[in-house]
């Protein structure tokens, strides 16, 4: 029999996909398996993996048959075809997402749920996570609280998906997100991006609220995001052209978000100047600090990189500066 207070809790959809992640979807699983709140699903995709992730997920499944909900696609996928496989079957007035390598905290899934049903006019709660070093457990940053984060925002979802875009994703971290079910566009992840099209989800999920519809961030780390050497983070080629395209879905779909738009476009120019500077690539790192500046975005830092595109001596001496 269950229990009445069980019933009466709204039920949340755990949306894990995974790949290859035989060391970590362990502790992944037990970590949303620990959480206070009872009512919860925990629907898990694995996309083919090659190594032993399949296993692990199918012996926590026997343990847990009334909790997790677990398949295997029978070819890979990829992210965000997996991801719609596993939203098609998230039965659950809410959805949190996760990682098959993330971590959720035990008190996530109970202060989130409490936040959103305090205010029926929530459709997305996010929160602060912790990054860590896999192998060393020692923390990174943090997303929404360390010294270079995007200030996090709450408030109406019009008026925070402006920051969303203008972002570039960096507002927001998605083992972070939880979102009302019925707040998801019908068809989902968009596959026109194939790779990182949580971006994308959550600036239709706010865009395609009605006017009355708000967000809000809770200011603690209710998570732990594992830097590991086969984070998709960390293979940027591979889905490079995704955020580009995500940009350009927004611009046609949205005309009233194209002025964050474009902010958003200086902004990564800016990203992508820099990191070409870093590679050695100084002269394509200037053009699109270049470019930054002729879209009006005019910032003490854009002038410093251009001149350590040209002296990268500057960098060196400044860091030797810092440790003094």
């Amino acid at each position: 029999m269950v229990e009445s207070s069980v019933v009466s809790k709204p039920l949340v959809s755990i949306f894990v996909i995974a790949y290859n992640q035989e060391k970590f979807i362990g502790p992944a699983l037990e970590s949303v398996l620990n959480q206070t709140y009872d009512n919860i699903e925990v629907v898990v995709g694995d996309d083919c993996s090659s190594d032993g992730t399949w296993d692990v997920i199918c012996e926590y499944k026997a343990r847990f048959p009334g909790k997790i909900v677990a398949f295997r696609n029978e070819r890979n996928l990829g992210i965000t075809a997996n991801s719609n496989e596993v939203l098609r079957r998230c039965r659950g007035k809410y959805v949190a997402h996760m990682g098959g390598d993330d971590l959720f905290l035990p008190e996530k899934i109970a202060k989130q749920v409490a936040a959103m049903e305090a205010d029926e006019r929530i459709v997305l709660c996010y929160h602060d996570i912790e990054v860590f070093q896999s192998e060393t457990n020692e923390t990174i940053c943090f997303k929404s609280s360390g010294s270079k984060s995007y200030p996090p925002k709450s408030g109406f979802a019009h008026a925070v998906v402006k920051h969303v875009v203008e972002s570039g994703n960096m507002l927001m971290a998605a083992m972070s997100v939880m979102v009302r079910r019925d707040a998801i566009p019908e068809h989902g992840y968009d596959y026109r991006v194939p790779y990182a099209s949580d971006w994308l989800m959550w600036i239709e999920v706010l865009a395609g609220s009605d006017a009355n519809a708000r967000v809000v961030f809770l200011p603690e780390v209710l998570a732990r995001y594992r830097r590991h050497e086969n984070n998709i983070t960390n293979r940027s080629n591979v889905y490079r052209a995704d955020p580009y395209v995500t940009l350009a879905i927004t611009e046609a779909k949205y005309p009233w978000l194209v002025p964050a738009v474009r902010k958003a476009i200086v902004r990564m120019r800016y990203s992508r100047g820099i990191n070409y500077i870093l590679a050695g690539d100084a002269s394509i790192g200037r053009l699109l600090l270049l470019e930054s500046l002729r879209c009006g975005w005019v910032s003490p830092k854009i002038f410093y990189w251009l001149l350590v595109s040209y002296f990268p001596w500057v960098r060196r001496r400044n860091k030797l500066m810092e440790g003094k």
